[in-house]
């Protein structure tokens, strides 16, 4: 381990982003880019216009986008394949969606949900995991939720979500155990972080958390960087809590 890098520094490193499209992949993508990183990015939906062009780039740089459905194990795998090697993934992509379990389509619902929030970083973790372990290092940084804690942050957060996000902090913990010691596998549970998923939230709900606000896409990005970085080679199947104090252990 080379303990005189900087440990925020990505130089040399080629980081994946999955759900790069959102509001906390793209700040995820952008943090990465400037501490040296090259990108490959995916999503189910092509990126928003000058997503691209803003990321810091330079002669020796050389960022891609790829479409892809985090459901299907083929797709990733040749995702994966394709572009390696990949020392880092941040595994972010997720789906959050509004059904009561008295719905018709619920059953649907549960089962989208699961394939993506769940399955998705399971498909990357199968494909990635081999060849970060033969190589003798690599890092997951996955993106779970305080709901995981607490079942809802709101009182309108749908039980698959719940759930889902449940099952991949326990998902984290299995495979942090048996990547290690050549693969660091951890996660960041955000809070009631500002982006699409929050939209309908009543801002006034956060007026008795310790720091009353909703978080930045940014302040999720940070630990996720470093979770990629030479800095977290200690840090195995933990959970960081970014969540304002919403959820205190």
């Amino acid at each position: 381990m080379d303990v005189e890098r900087l440990p925020y520094d990505l130089s040399g490193q080629r980081v994946l982003v999955t759900g790069a499209c959102g509001g906390i992949g793209q700040a995820a993508a952008r943090l990465c880019a400037r501490l040296g990183a090259e990108l490959i990015l995916t999503d189910c939906v092509v990126p928003p216009g000058g997503l691209m062009e803003t990321l810091a780039g330079s002669s020796s740089r050389d960022h891609h986008f790829v479409l892809c459905d985090v459901r299907n194990r083929a797709e990733v795998e040749a995702l994966c394949a394709a572009q390696g090697p990949i020392h880092a993934a941040i595994l972010n992509a997720g789906i959050y969606t509004l059904k009561d379990w008295e719905d018709a389509d619920w059953d649907e619902a549960l089962g989208e949900t699961m394939d993506i929030n769940l399955a998705g970083p399971v498909n990357f973790a199968r494909a990635l995991l081999p060849g970060m372990k033969a190589a003798g290092y690599g890092r997951l940084a996955i993106v779970g939720s305080v709901a995981a804690h607490t079942g809802g942050s709101f009182a309108h957060a749908p039980v698959h979500y719940a759930a889902s996000k449940g099952a991949l902090h326990s998902l984290t913990r299995w495979l942090a155990r048996r990547a290690a010691p050549e693969v660091m596998v951890n996660l960041v549970a955000p809070g009631a972080i500002a982006t699409r998923m929050v939209a309908m939230a009543d801002p006034a709900m956060m007026q008795n958390v310790p720091v009353p606000r909703f978080g930045r896409p940014e302040e999720v990005a940070w630990p996720l960087a470093f979770l990629c970085s030479p800095g977290a080679s200690f840090i195995c199947g933990a959970t960081l809590d970014v969540n304002g104090g919403a959820y205190l252990r």
